[in-house]
């Protein structure tokens, strides 16, 4: 969630062979990224699903609460959120204020970027559903549409469904 340009700082960060190096590390970090450590830290942070989330979040806070940062617990999330809630808080109060910072604000961000992609053109691509021997059949609704590297969006297309000899979503 940090700048490529602040990789090399994390690469000394982790790659420090003792206590002392460390330090050197965080020290030269300060200075180069000219960090007023006299300002309070804040941190916005989520987790995935895995077993072991909440046990990695317990310590998080931990070390947290020890440099008295300031917090914000996300929960379970995906990558994309997290990201637009960062760069939410980041933008808030300025002129480039990106959205509200929440869920909800992602969430219309995405649906308003989707309807902007799709606005004017028709639900039907040049798909068509194959079958066996392979020949082309009726044109197929993408039912699928990539939004961006970690985001999928379904496009629901119910008129579809019983000619695609599918239940309908809305029968019982």
């Amino acid at each position: 969630m940090l700048e490529n340009a602040w990789e090399s700082h994390a690469t000394a960060l982790a790659n420090a062979s003792n206590t002392s190096a460390f330090i050197e590390a965080v020290e030269n970090f300060v200075r180069v990224a000219k960090i007023d450590l006299n300002k309070p830290s804040r941190v916005i942070y989520a987790r995935d699903t895995r077993p072991s989330g909440a046990s990695l979040v317990r310590a998080l806070e931990d070390g947290f609460k020890s440099i008295g940062a300031e917090t914000r617990d996300a929960g379970i999330t995906t990558t994309p959120v997290l990201h637009y809630l960062v760069r939410a808080i980041n933008t808030k109060g300025t002129k480039d204020e990106y959205g509200p910072d929440s869920e909800e604000g992602y969430v219309t961000k995405l649906t308003t970027a989707f309807k902007k992609l799709v606005v004017g053109r028709s639900m039907y691509s040049g798909m068509t559903r194959r079958s066996p021997p392979y020949r082309l059949e009726r044109p197929l609704c993408r039912p699928w549409l990539w939004i961006a590297p970690t985001v999928l969006v379904h496009w629901h297309c119910r008129n579809l469904y019983p000619p695609l000899g599918l239940a309908s979503p809305s029968s019982p």
